[in-house]
């Protein structure tokens, strides 16, 4: 994880949109289209790893209210130059508790985030603390099938080397059983395939999930 942390307190968290752009990334875009039919203008958004702020462009543009959290510094206040969030705060995902008190917010986001952790449960457990009821959760995955090896190595240029950060991927028995043991229903889920991270051709799943009444 420190190796992460140095990676997006680095130069490149000052080029992050244009690597996005130029991967074509879209991750932001489906989960804002599969999750538009349930969030309404005024309502709050909380970005999990908000970094620059690339997930929660369009709900701000559809007039929800942006509240962030990530760990970068930097990304932080790349996001914040854009003025469209109503407050960033710094805090390490894997840390619990998340600093936003029970029912914060109507609803969450999250891409970009999930594949560096080999454990999302955290994230899990206090998106669930956090959003109201009914609320949803929108997020995307590195997809896995069951027994299908979850981590690999990746860089910035594609090539797997030992030495290289990992990515986690997660199957859909993986992430049902995260569902049901924090009290969501699945509404909708996309696999896909894309060139993000590190360049690297990969199937990913955007889920939209709702908390349970």
């Amino acid at each position: 994880m420190e190796k992460i942390k140095q990676i997006f307190n680095s130069q490149h968290a000052n080029a992050y949109d244009q690597k996005a752009m130029k991967a074509r990334w879209l991750d932001p875009a489906i989960v804002f289209g599969m999750a538009y039919r349930f969030v309404n203008p005024q309502e709050r958004v909380l970005d999990i790893g908000i970094g620059t702020g690339l997930s929660s462009e369009l709900f701000f543009k559809a007039g929800l209210e942006i509240y962030g959290i990530d760990f970068s510094h930097q990304m932080l206040e790349l996001c914040r130059l854009k003025e469209m969030a109503q407050e960033l705060k710094e805090h390490d995902l894997s840390l619990t508790p998340y600093p936003y008190p029970d029912s914060f917010a109507h609803h969450a986001v999250c891409t970009g985030v999930t594949h560096i952790f080999e454990d999302i449960t955290p994230i899990f457990k206090e998106v669930s603390r956090i959003i109201k009821k009914n609320g949803v959760f929108a997020f995307v995955v590195a997809h896995c099938d069951e027994g299908e090896k979850r981590k690999r190595p990746v860089n910035s240029h594609g090539n797997p080397r030992k030495d290289n950060m990992l990515m986690y991927g997660y199957s859909d028995r993986h992430i049902k059983t995260l569902m049901e043991e924090h009290g969501f229903s699945p509404v909708y889920d996309l696999l896909f395939n894309a060139c993000a991270i590190g360049n690297q051709p990969g199937r990913y799943k955007a889920r939209v999930i709702q908390k349970l009444p």
